[in-house]
C-alpha cells in the first residue's frame, strides 16, 4: 500500500467511474459493477509512526500518487463537485437496486480472498443475461471473451454452470434488449 503525504479518504471507485462516464459520454448502465470483493475483515487504522516509516521509503511512490491525485481533484472539479456527488448517490442507488433484482443477498457465498457474491435470483437466472456475467469470476469471463475473440465463432458452445451455451444467443438478448429500449439494470 502506498502511503501518501496527503489524506485521501476512502475508496474513489464509484467517483471514477463517474467521472469516466462523463468523458465518455456513457450512460449509468454502462459503469454498473457488482462489488464482489468485499472484505469481511475489519479495517485496521495505521499509526501515525508507521506511516511515517513507510513514507521514508516510498518518497516517490507517494509523490506519484499525489500528483495524481491533485489530478483527479482537478477532474471532479472540472466537471463540478456536486454534479459528481449526486451522480455517485443515483448510481449507488441503481447499483444497489440491481444487485437486488439479481441476487439474494441473504444467501452469501464466501469465495478466494475474503470475497463474497450472492445466489443469483430467478429474474437474473432467466430474465437478465447481464446478472450472469456480473456474477462470472473475471479470470473465466477473461477466458470466454479471449476464446471468442481469438475463435471469432460465436456459435461455439461455451461450458456454463446451467450447461453450454452460445455466445451468439447471449449476444443476441442484450442486442434484442437494447433495442427494445429495455432497462438492462
Amino acid at each position: 500500500a502506498v502511503v501518501s503525504t496527503q489524506s485521501t479518504g476512502t475508496d474513489r471507485m464509484d467517483e471514477s467511474l463517474i467521472l469516466l462516464k462523463e468523458y465518455l459520454g456513457w450512460n449509468m448502465t454502462d459503469i454498473v459493477y457488482l462489488n464482489r470483493m468485499v472484505s469481511s475483515k475489519p479495517k485496521v487504522t495505521m499509526l501515525e509512526e508507521t506511516k511515517a516509516r513507510i513514507l521514508k521509503y516510498q518518497v516517490i511512490d507517494a509523490q506519484i500518487f499525489d500528483h495524481f491525485n491533485a489530478s483527479f481533484e482537478q477532474h471532479i472539479d472540472r466537471i463540478g463537485r456536486e454534479k459528481v456527488a449526486s451522480q455517485v448517490k443515483e448510481f449507488q442507488e441503481l447499483r444497489e437496486t440491481f444487485e437486488n433484482k439479481c441476487f439474494n443477498k441473504n444467501n452469501i457465498i464466501k469465495g478466494p480472498y475474503n470475497s463474497i457474491s450472492w445466489e443469483i435470483t430467478d429474474y437474473g437466472e432467466n430474465k437478465n443475461v447481464a446478472c450472469t456475467f456480473l456474477q462470472t469470476r473475471d479470470v473465466i469471463l477473461t477466458k470466454v471473451i479471449t476464446e471468442l475473440q481469438l475463435s471469432q465463432d460465436y456459435t461455439v458452445p461455451i461450458k456454463g454452470s446451467n450447461g453450454p451455451f452460445l455466445m451468439q444467443d447471449i449476444v443476441s438478448k442484450i442486442q434484442q434488449d437494447y433495442n427494445n429500449n429495455e432497462d438492462l439494470v
